[in-house]
């Protein structure tokens, strides 16, 4: 499933340097290509907000996108908040839900021991243990506002994301930025079939997805855990 072409030696001298580093033409051609179809086409999502809120659930009706967005922003001006469609892929996968998609095989694939010894050789931590996944879609509108990723009840190493929007431009938003402090920003726009990994904390964000955008901001994404 991983490129067949991928050099890890640079990425990881970048990485082990400055604790992220973004990687093209991630994934086989084929595998990114049949992924991005399963995401398009055969996953059920749901919409996600803050945890607290407890509003996850079914995607709005039409013509009730606009008022969720408008309350999502609103809440966003008082401190972290996000609204994006999301598919709880380990979850899915350990309740039996929807036999066949082709996600499932993608999560066994990640938590594999050859993905697993990857995960070793790129990042140098030989206390990751398993991989964890969600299917993410950003649409018009959608975004992920200032936070770290840490977390008390996991052991989250690095965070990635697996980019599968087609012919990305930087003026389409969805892009992750990491937060330095100050006015250092550094930014990873989500270029088709690339990798996007951090080490764990590092505060970042994702912009707001453009109402001009072409195409959704569709990726997997989760983290590497020890």
């Amino acid at each position: 499933m991983i490129s067949n072409e991928l050099d890890i030696e640079p990425w990881r001298t970048q990485l082990s340097q400055r604790g992220r580093v973004q990687i093209r033409d991630f994934l086989q051609d084929s595998a990114a290509d049949r992924i991005r179809e399963c995401l398009e086409h055969d996953v059920p999502w749901e919409v996600s907000q803050r945890a607290d809120l407890a509003l996850e659930g079914p995607l709005p009706a039409p013509g009730e996108d606009g008022a969720l967005l408008r309350a999502a922003y609103a809440r966003a001006r008082e401190g972290f908040e996000f609204v994006f469609d999301r598919y709880r892929m380990v979850e899915a996968l350990r309740d039996g839900r929807d036999p066949g998609l082709l996600l499932h095989v993608v999560l066994e694939f990640l938590n594999s021991p050859q993905f697993i010894a990857f995960t070793h050789e790129l990042t140098g931590d030989r206390g990751i243990r398993m991989v964890s996944a969600m299917a993410a879609r950003y649409r018009q509108g959608h975004f992920l506002n200032a936070h770290n990723d840490s977390a008390k009840d996991e052991d989250r190493a690095f965070a990635y994301v697996i980019n599968l929007g087609r012919g990305w431009q930087p003026d389409w938003g969805g892009q992750l930025q990491f937060l330095e402090g100050g006015a250092d920003i550094e930014t990873f726009v989500p270029y088709w079939n690339s990798l996007s990994l951090f080490r764990v904390p590092q505060m970042h964000q994702v912009t707001l997805v453009s109402p001009w955008a072409r195409d959704d901001r569709y990726s997997i994404a989760g983290w590497f855990r020890r």
